[in-house]
């Protein structure tokens, strides 16, 4: 998990939210410096209530 927002909305009606993801989140460590890498490249985000229940998928790049 990189980020989480917590929403309410009425049955029936619908909400939005916003979930900055950190830098750190496309960040691999590399063993050679000894330290964090930021990695370019396409992500799959997942958006869901849960582990088992992810309702959305998208591509990001970064």
């Amino acid at each position: 998990m990189a980020g989480f927002a917590s929403v309410g909305a009425a049955p029936g009606a619908s909400a939005e939210a916003t979930v900055e993801l950190p830098r750190r989140a496309f960040e691999i460590w590399d063993e050679a410096t000894g330290s964090w890498s930021f990695v370019k490249g396409s992500y799959e985000i997942q958006v869901g209530r849960s582990i088992t229940d992810r309702r959305i998928t998208a591509t990001i790049n970064v």
